[in-house]
């Protein structure tokens, strides 16, 4: 026992006498802190200082034993990073290594490239930033030669101003090399291990650059297609397979619901419906054909389209509502004058066709990838042929049921239970409709959910009154109401209840008590605001009162520090203050003087305007010595 810890306190007393010639290794930003507009393109310069008789590797290392380094960002919202550039390295042989690595030695740089978005809300950020390496001695300093991992976390402050305003300027020679490195400088072509690493660009277009250069020969599991003849059979196949997919099995039992109801007519009226419906299919999938051999959109393309995304789910969701009994869509009068009700019901498959096609391109099934992937180096009409034979393998089920009168047999016949079956169907549109909300960016659900709302109130005034029984001047004011509340609902949702508001461009920072206390001794003003995701109140001030120029300017200014203490969720240190400053509700805003007056703070509460927040402001001011 004695022995073990004999070794023990010898090797820590090796490793820290080997240690001491590395603590100096530093890594410092620069500048210190940057200031950016929105929709630019900046860098951040990393001086690393590198002891004397040591170095550090490259990226990449080279083929040699080491440790290449790296550089991490944690994500922060509107700015995105891209890959280090490294400078041109040194090469390194260590003792007893046949081969060589890349690494630096004194001192060298590190470029950080940064690119805010065009929509970043103006404000502070705190990026943090981490500096990972292997510090090795080359023996040179008597202390052997050996490698320890240096490691160092900073945060870096950027500061997002207001479009047109005041930017970081660089160092014309940083701005020079940093350049260098993007444009076939250090990091274009460095051996590794005999290949090539193309490391050219820290931006999706550079990317293009990049993949512009590279040759695959890949080598596919499934049937190759070798011709026009083979294609259209494997489309009409995945078609066929496209009927049973989760995207578009809700509506296609909608149609069948269709079939079951009328399965009492003539043959030749469902004959017509399941014409209809398959016109639908073959309609969608003629534009689909059109974008893509014209506009170069890949199958499932439209779902990258968010006005695609938000009208299929309002449609939808009108489905789900008029299957769950909050509306029946009548034929217009005219409509009803020339061709009689049964118009309707081909109007109706059509649109469940067209829209079966459309909830069926996010979903891909087996025949399907190879036919769309040879379809596509094709020419217009090869493209529009096998697009068409795709749509027609999925209409194929449809015509066959409704033209063999012996087929419908075996369909039950309509009855109480259709009622339930109708339920169920609306339900399952409604889960349609909450996947295809989960398709859009994290800040237009809640928009987009909002219009839903409006939509469902359009749609039930409309089955109150704008039924068929109601007379006609009801039916027209209730047509006429359904476009007004609906566009209306668009327009407050997108443009006014979630629309990014000036008060983004005041310098933010989380509450906290020894913040607020900090700033009592240093002689500024506390400013807090106290809100919730869940507070529609809250939402709505800030909108129209902190949202506010004249609020904006004084809140800017460098005596105050505006913070913000959310409460969506349990936030004890702020509920507290809540009460200490005799409020159990929010919207709140609190302004804290400085000094003596900090225990007199004026409080804002519930619906308060711009003009009282810059008189709270000027109050608070009056604590402040000159």
């Amino acid at each position: 026992m004695k022995k073990f810890f004999v070794i023990i306190l010898s090797g820590a007393f090796f490793l820290s006498c080997a240690q001491k010639g590395y603590e100096d290794l530093r890594v410092v930003p620069v500048p210190e802190s940057m200031t950016i507009s929105p929709g630019n393109d900046s860098f951040i310069v990393l001086r690393v200082e590198i002891p004397r008789n040591g170095h550090i590797y490259g990226n990449p290392k080279g083929p040699g034993t080491g440790k290449p380094t790296e550089i991490f960002v944690q994500p922060v919202p509107g700015i995105t990073t891209g890959p280090p550039r490294f400078l041109e390295p040194k090469k390194f042989y260590f003792p007893g290594e046949k081969e060589h690595t890349w690494g630096y030695e004194h001192e060298t740089r590190i470029y950080l490239p940064l690119h805010v978005e065009t929509m970043a809300t103006p404000g502070m950020r705190s990026m943090e930033i981490t500096f990972d390496s292997l510090l090795c001695a080359d023996g040179r300093g008597g202390g052997g030669a050996m490698c320890l991992p240096e490691i160092r976390r900073m945060a870096y402050p950027v500061r997002i101003s207001p479009r047109g305003g005041s930017v970081t300027r660089h160092d014309p020679a940083h701005v020079a090399e940093f350049m260098e490195t993007i444009q076939g400088g250090a990091n274009d072509h460095r051996e590794e291990n005999g290949n090539a690493i193309i490391l050219d660009g820290d931006r999706a277009e550079d990317d293009i650059k990049v993949l512009s250069r590279m040759t695959f020969a890949p080598r596919y599991f499934d049937s190759g297609i070798t011709g026009l003849i083979q294609a259209i059979l494997f489309g009409i196949m995945a078609g066929l397979i496209l009927n049973v997919m989760p995207c578009v099995l809700p509506v296609v039992s909608l149609k069948i619901l269709g079939f079951v109801r009328n399965s009492g007519e003539s043959r030749k009226a469902l004959f017509f419906q399941g014409l209809s419906f398959s016109l639908g299919i073959l309609a969608s999938f003629g534009v689909l054909a059109v974008l893509a051999a014209y506009f170069g959109y890949a199958w499932g393309g439209l779902f990258q389209q968010e006005v695609f995304i938000v009208g299929m789910a309002g449609l939808v969701f009108a489905f789900a509502l008029s299957l769950l009994g909050v509306f029946t869509i009548n034929p217009p009068s005219f409509a009803g004058r020339f061709s009689g009700d049964k118009s309707n019901r081909y109007t109706d498959a059509f649109v469940k066709g067209l829209l079966a096609t459309l909830l069926a391109t996010p979903c891909s099934g087996p025949f399907l990838g190879g036919t769309l992937a040879w379809a596509l180096t094709q020419s217009p009409a090869i493209i529009a042929a096998v697009f068409m034979s795709i749509g027609a393998g999925m209409a194929l089920p449809y015509l066959v049921l409704t033209t063999n009168p012996a087929f419908m047999k075996w369909v039950p016949r309509p009855g109480e239970w259709t009622r339930t079956f109708e339920s169920i169907m609306g339900l399952l549109l409604v889960f349609t409709t909450i996947y295809l909300l989960g398709l859009l960016e994290p800040d237009r659900v809640m928009p987009s959910v909002t219009l839903l709302g409006f939509i469902a109130m359009g749609l039930w005034q409309y089955g109150e009154y704008g039924a068929i029984h109601r007379s006609r001047l009801s039916r027209v004011l209730s047509v006429i109401m359904l476009v007004v509340i609906v566009s209306a609902g668009y327009c407050i949702s997108f443009r006014f209840l979630y629309e990014k508001s000036p008060q983004a461009e005041i310098e933010r920072s989380d509450f906290s008590i020894r913040r607020m206390v900090a700033n009592r001794d240093d002689a500024k003003i506390s400013v807090i605001n106290f809100t919730a995701e869940w507070c529609p109140n809250c939402k709505l001030v800030e909108s129209v009162t902190l949202g506010r120029d004249t609020v904006v300017e004084v809140l800017d200014e460098g005596n105050v520090d505006y913070m913000v203490a959310d409460i969506t969720t349990s936030n004890p240190a702020a509920e507290r203050l809540m009460e200490l400053f005799g409020s159990r509700s929010i919207p709140l805003l609190a302004v804290v003087p400085p000094g003596k007056g900090f225990k007199e703070p004026i409080i804002l509460r519930d619906i308060y305007s711009p003009d009282e927040v810059v008189r709270a402001l000027a109050e608070a001011e009056k604590h402040i010595t000159r």
